[in-house]
């Protein structure tokens, strides 16, 4: 009978670690935007935004000329906060197929693609 409750407490230790594992996503965990393009059009300019948490691209052409930056991004309910590194930030909605983008007054609208 001693052997019996020994080997069940070892199986329920074990079972417990092996959840406790499994529910730890040990910094693999990707958000709801990882993976995804967005693209928006602002007057003459075409935005693409790519998502690869914790970074993101954005690449801008405007007059057959384009520029591209990396930095990084974290996600809050339904904020998303683009920082550039520098101590600065912007701060986007998602809300279901758009990412809206309110900075100095203008507001830019992407659409998941």
């Amino acid at each position: 009978m001693k052997k019996i409750s020994k080997m069940i407490g070892i199986i329920a230790i074990a079972a417990i670690i092996g959840v406790s594992f499994a529910a730890c996503d040990l910094g693999t965990k990707k958000d709801a935007l990882h993976g995804t393009t967005w693209e928006a059009t602002d007057g003459m300019r075409h935005y693409v935004l790519t998502f690869n948490s914790p970074m993101f691209t954005m690449t801008a052409t405007s007059e057959g000329r384009t520029f591209s930056y990396s930095e990084s991004y974290t996600i809050s309910g339904n904020n998303v906060v683009f920082s550039n590194g520098e101590g600065e930030s912007i701060t986007a909605v998602l809300s279901g197929n758009t990412l809206t983008i309110v900075d100095d007054g203008s507001t830019v609208v992407f659409t998941k693609q």
